[in-house]
């Protein structure tokens, strides 16, 4: 079956190779052969497929046969045959690059083709979303298709115990969170024993909404942690001090990067109050305490960077709008932002371990991602990732409007505006989504809107705490009367269908049907159905529902989120999906009505109400619009008062401003401030650009040293005789740390070789060839297995602890390394060397500390044998 569209005009101009047309040539001419094959036969070839996936030097061959595999049995399973634009997004993504597809170009059903032919190899596949609904609801809906194949697919979710986790990763495909995956590769690596381990080789790895876990969370690194005492009682007195200090005359306020410097002024103000002479003083560290105060008080916004939910401080992600589950802000800033609110004050954390997500995923031996919004980011995933990013152009022309931006000059006459054009579109029920870059902003709307009548108004903010209502309601936001208004990108990774997602609506449905007949309801549904041609299904029903426990049937409807994907267990699911097929019938003559009604009226309205930080935040919400050739209109209110100004540059209007005007600008005035605005926003992505560059540069630094006390302390877990532990000590320090080279030269930071102790590895040689000598009798005759393993945990233990303290003194002489800076040396360059110090150091105190935990693990079992 051939696309109405010619693929050569439309793919050419991207630069997409021909070695992809190729191969999708080969595809389609499968497809006759393919179609001929019974699902036993499809299962058997793929069989042949994994043998010759392992024999095979190279794989290209196989890829057509998977795809057209793959692509046949979604049609089977699901309804759904692979567009050629989607093969070609497969094919990119199993290259291993980045593939742009704009919203409801079906990136969810793409993933299936790379998945299938990666799971050939045996070692795994791990498909990545940005939250655990996601990713639950794209393993339900697909693991029909896997399957079929003969693929096992698992899912990992929070709270999953050890044995369960190592269950799913163990499945050819493993639906995960990044999150998840990052934790439970921190905690493998912190683990006593190899049999609690989780995670298996780092094969294949296909990150969906890439930009969001690679760039957007770049800066953000997973940190393992454990909590620690701390004095509560210095929180309040650095508060109170921190407000009794002047802007410009104790302190300088740094917006952009929300710091506080303190001046001389501040410093000898700060020693005065608290009667010192070192504000550094790690006993009493007071600076660090009314420097974080500042920040809080500054910096740190209710509604905006945080909300208070539960009497705790909830942070909130800048780029979805949703809570940081389980976040905190660390060195001391989260209890100050805690005392500011007047909230119980959690205990501070000690790191256990770290990782960022560049070098996290990295660890894969391929990796690849898809997402609406790449090209703009484009060499940053080139730089930090070696990534290429490939426009996979829509199946059908965009007919999305995106009109230029209405600016005013207060936020009061932007949301005015704003307002109006809601009504608008309100009282023609028009479906509407309005974005917001604050809480705040979304709840000031919402109460203008109630206070003019309008409730039909949804409004989604970090505040809801359940993901899964959010997907249902941004799902429900192409129907006509609806009107969303939703923090940055609520419900990304949700399709908005005009007039409405039917599969959602049936699935309410559904479940309403039961909840109606289990309360012995009479059946009220507002909606026009032929109840004769279901009655039979309910009828049948009832009867099922009388036979089961009500826990069972309460646990269904709380489970399944998509009745049609989710595979029957039992005569009461059987009888439930036969119900939601008819119903989904039933519903389709209404919904299509109710569709074509949105689309006369122009479709989904997105509203921006500011600009982001960057661009690609923006054009993903104008992507919700004009999905597979919807119509759709976008247009963004901005105002000369915006975060975005107030932040980066709060005098760049000063020219325009002072009018009072409640008109948006026009005219020469309004190209002059667009123009501006543009400016502003490339300069903004410049600049944290840079600074992600500079800390991951710093980054490089710390996880080359990482590795090495990784692979040290991997190397004590996986011995099994502590003896041979000895043997290898002294060639581990000989050869540490610059025989090998990491990602940022040593040579290139000026550092020169340490000169070893020679005292130290001489009495490492000697003990070793002591105990290997004179006390192996000893351990072969009177050390069992079990105490020799007792004895390895205790030192993987206090190692553990060395490598704390090593973390905790890096992280600090981070934070003021920016100062070597005045004294004309390069910061990175003494970083480096610190780390570099520092590592050496710990090595050698590990060292000496195994060897003395072994010969006392001999004299404590000899008194205790009494020899």
């Amino acid at each position: 079956m051939k696309l109405p569209i010619d693929l050569n005009s439309i793919f050419r101009p991207v630069q997409i190779s021909s070695f992809y047309f190729e191969i999708l040539d080969q595809i389609n001419s499968l497809e006759s052969q393919t179609t001929n094959l019974s699902d036993s036969e499809i299962r058997d070839k793929v069989k042949r497929l994994k043998k010759a996936f392992l024999n095979s030097k190279s794989n290209t061959p196989l890829i057509a046969e998977s795809f057209s595999l793959t692509r046949e049995m979604a049609s089977r399973k699901l309804g759904l045959r692979h567009f050629d634009t989607q093969l070609l997004g497969g094919l990119i993504l199993n290259d291993g690059k980045i593939a742009e597809m704009k919203t409801g170009e079906g990136k969810t059903l793409v993933a299936t083709l790379p998945a299938c032919f990666q799971a050939l190899s045996g070692n795994g596949v791990h498909i990545v979303t940005v939250n655990e609904y996601l990713a639950k609801r794209d393993k339900e809906l697909l693991q029909i298709i896997y399957q079929s194949l003969g693929f096992k697919v698992g899912l990992i979710r929070e709270n999953m115990e050890t044995i369960e986790r190592q269950f799913n990763y163990a499945c050819d495909i493993t639906y995960t969170t990044n999150t998840e995956l990052g934790f439970d590769y921190l905690r493998d690596l912190m683990t006593d024993s190899l049999k609690n381990r989780v995670l298996r080789s780092f094969n294949y790895c296909l990150i969906d909404e890439v930009d969001s876990v690679l760039i957007d969370e770049a800066q953000t690194p997973l940190i393992l942690s454990t909590p620690r005492p701390f004095n509560s009682d210095k929180y309040p007195k650095a508060l109170w001090v921190a407000k009794q200090l002047v802007p410009n005359r104790h302190f300088i306020p740094k917006y952009r990067t929300k710091q506080a410097s303190l001046t001389e002024n501040g410093y000898n103000f700060l020693a005065e109050v608290f009667q010192t002479d070192d504000l550094y003083d790690p006993k009493n560290p007071w600076l660090a305490f009314v420097e974080n105060s500042l920040r809080a008080l500054l910096f740190y916004h209710r509604d905006q960077d945080y909300i208070i939910q539960n009497g705790q401080v909830q942070i909130i992600d800048k780029f979805t709008g949703r809570i940081a589950k389980d976040r905190k802000w660390s060195d001391g800033l989260h209890q100050a932002i805690e005392c500011k609110e007047n909230v119980k004050i959690s205990s501070e954390s000690q790191t256990l371990n770290s990782i960022t997500y560049p070098k996290f995923f990295s660890l894969y031996r391929k990796l690849s991602g898809m997402t609406g919004t790449a090209k703009t980011s484009e060499q940053e995933f080139k730089e930090f990732y070696g990534l290429e990013v490939m426009i996979i152009p829509t199946r059908k022309p965009i007919k999305r409007k995106d009109f230029p931006d209405k600016i005013y000059e207060t936020k009061k006459a932007k949301f005015k505006a704003l307002i109006e054009t809601i009504q608008m579109a309100n009282q023609l029920s028009r479906p509407v989504l309005v974005g917001t870059t604050t809480i705040e902003d979304s709840e000031i709307i919402t109460e203008m809107l109630k206070d003019l009548g309008i409730e039909n108004c949804q409004l989604l903010n970090a505040k809801p705490e359940n993901s899964e209502s959010e997907a249902e309601t941004i799902a429900q936001s192409g129907a006509l009367d609806s009107l969303t208004i939703a923090t940055n990108m609520a419900g990304r990774g949700t399709d908005i269908i005009l007039g409405g997602n039917l599969k959602y609506i049936v699935n309410d449905l559904v479940k309403q049907i039961i909840y109606q007949i289990v309360n012995s309801s009479p059946i009220d549904i507002h909606f026009s159905l032929n109840f004769g041609k279901i009655s039979f299904v309910l009828s049948d029903l009832q009867k099922l529902l009388i036979d089961f426990p009500p826990e069972l049937i309460q646990s269904y409807l709380q489970d399944v989120n998509d009745i049609e994907s989710y595979t029957p267990q039992t005569a009461l699911d059987i009888r439930i999906r036969d119900l939601y097929i008819l119903l989904l019938k039933e519903c389709s003559k209404e919904w299509e009505k109710g569709k074509q009604l949105t689309c006369d009226l122009g479709g989904l309205l997105i509203l921006g109400t500011s600009r982001h930080e960057s661009r690609r935040i923006d054009n993903q919400l104008r992507g919700r619009a004009g999905r597979q050739g919807d119509p759709g209109e976008s247009r963004f209110f901005l105002s000369l008062e915006d975060d975005l100004v107030k932040r980066y540059d709060p005098n760049l209007f000063l020219p325009f401003m002072g009018r009072d005007n409640l008109e948006a600008f026009s005219g020469t005035d309004l190209i002059a401030i667009t123009t501006t605005f543009d400016s502003l926003q490339l300069r903004v992505e410049k600049f944290l650009y840079e600074n992600r560059k500079s800390s991951a540069a710093f980054d490089d630094i710390y996880e080359y040293y990482q590795k090495l006390y990784f692979i040290f302390r991997e190397c004590l877990l996986e011995y099994k005789n502590p003896l041979n532990i000895l043997t290898n000590l002294a060639s581990f320090s000989l050869l540490y740390p610059y025989d090998s080279k990491p990602n940022l030269s040593f040579y290139s930071l000026g550092i020169k070789k340490y000169s070893l102790n020679k005292k130290k590895v001489s009495s490492f040689i000697y003990l070793a060839a002591l105990l290997s000598s004179s006390s192996i009798i000893t351990y072969n005759q009177y050390v069992t297995v079990h105490f020799l393993e007792i004895c390895k945990k205790l030192i993987l233990e206090m190692m553990d602890e060395k490598w704390m303290e090593f973390g905790e003194r890096i992280a600090l002489s981070r934070d003021t390394i920016g100062l070597q800076a005045y004294a004309q040396r390069d910061p990175l360059i003494q970083y480096g060397r610190l780390c570099s110090k520092e590592f050496y150091d710990l090595i050698t105190e590990i060292q000496s500390l195994i060897v003395n935990s072994l010969i006392n693990s001999i004299e404590i079992n000899k008194i205790y044998l009494g020899i």
